[in-house]
């Protein structure tokens, strides 16, 4: 008799016991954050804001840099899991050289490479990136030449879903570009050989902030 009254005791302690586990385990799993919804592409235009890029004057050697600019472009991502992206970007800026004579140009950066996101992250994702393609410069003047040269970029920033096909991607980057400190840039191509620009150093860097609206699908 004793026996069964124990048994009883301890069946119902450990009753109590999985159904006090239960209730502490059901606040938990409800606390756990759910993961963002994961699109196979999405489509971010963005408009930003460009800095930085230096030349030299080949005739006193003295400073002409790029003039900090306005920028616009896209963003293309294609999803290889949650957490990785390929990443396609096309990003244009129109500014000038400064110096005794300004010369309008236009920069386009045509860039291939991918990026990584926290995987826990659902609100607010951490990214960073890498790609690699090319640079064009392309002068406002008569007979000048465009350059095309190799480049790449570091990327770091922000994206912030709203619902599961629309949010906003904060994206901030720097931009290398490799230059031949050797040779001049943008010479004219008629009427003999005149070069206004040179190459400051090897490598060519500017930097963006952009902000845009993600389409997903």
């Amino acid at each position: 008799m004793h026996k069964a009254i124990l048994s009883g005791r301890m069946f119902s302690g450990s009753m109590a016991a999985v159904a006090a586990l239960l209730l502490l385990a059901s606040p938990a799993r409800a606390a756990e954050p759910q993961k963002a919804h994961t699109n196979d592409f999405e489509f971010t235009p963005f408009v930003g804001y460009m800095a930085g890029g230096e030349f030299e004057d080949p005739a006193d050697n003295s400073d002409r840099d790029l003039d900090e600019d306005s920028a616009f472009g896209l963003i293309v991502n294609a999803a290889v899991d949650d957490w990785r992206h390929y990443e396609f970007l096309y990003t244009k800026q129109s500014t000038s050289v400064d110096g005794t004579t300004p010369i309008d140009m236009d920069v386009e950066y045509l860039q291939i490479g991918g990026i990584v996101s926290y995987p826990d992250a659902s609100r607010v994702i951490p990214y960073f990136g890498l790609t690699v393609g090319a640079a064009r410069f392309s002068p406002d003047a008569p007979g000048f030449d465009d350059e095309t040269k190799l480049a790449a970029s570091v990327a770091g920033g922000v994206r912030v879903p709203i619902t599961e096909h629309f949010g906003v991607r904060l994206d901030l980057r720097a931009f290398i570009t490799v230059l031949d400190t050797d040779g001049d840039l943008f010479c004219v191509s008629d009427g003999g050989l005149t070069c206004n620009i040179r190459a400051k150093s090897d490598t060519f860097l500017q930097y963006s902030a952009n902000l845009g609206v993600t389409i997903g699908f």
